[in-house]
């Protein structure tokens, strides 16, 4: 990494486009926040999986499973909409896409499961 508000690079003395320096600064945080959002994302969707199994010893859990059945995709949704588009080669970013997709095949099944656990428990 190089400072953005560096004339020179401090490794090799070229110098540096304070444009582009903030282009790709703002660039990096982009990629950084969706980097972030998406982890968030995919730790929501684990965590419906906690709270599924707890809601079976602690009833107050499965309110935890529906609330985090509507927050994550909506959650994963915002970050389509803001983040779904960057153009870059950073790794990350790959992994943050796959990380995305990991939250939704953690969130549907579990979320299949309880509307199965509730609508049991009506009956029953």
């Amino acid at each position: 990494m190089i400072y953005s508000d560096s004339t020179k690079c401090r490794f090799c003395s070229t110098e540096i486009d304070p444009l582009a320096a903030a282009e790709g600064a703002a660039l990096q945080k982009k990629v950084n926040d969706a980097c972030n959002l998406a982890k968030v994302n995919r730790h929501m969707a684990t965590a419906m999986w906690g709270l599924f199994l707890l809601g079976f010893i602690f009833g107050a859990a499965r309110l935890g499973v529906v609330g985090l059945f509507f927050a994550v995709p909506v959650s994963v949704l915002v970050w389509q909409i803001k983040y779904g588009n960057l153009q870059t080669a950073d790794p990350d970013y790959k992994k943050a896409k796959r990380d995305r997709w990991i939250a939704l095949a953690l969130w549907l099944p579990v979320g299949l499961l309880q509307f199965v656990v509730m609508v049991l428990a009506a009956l029953l």
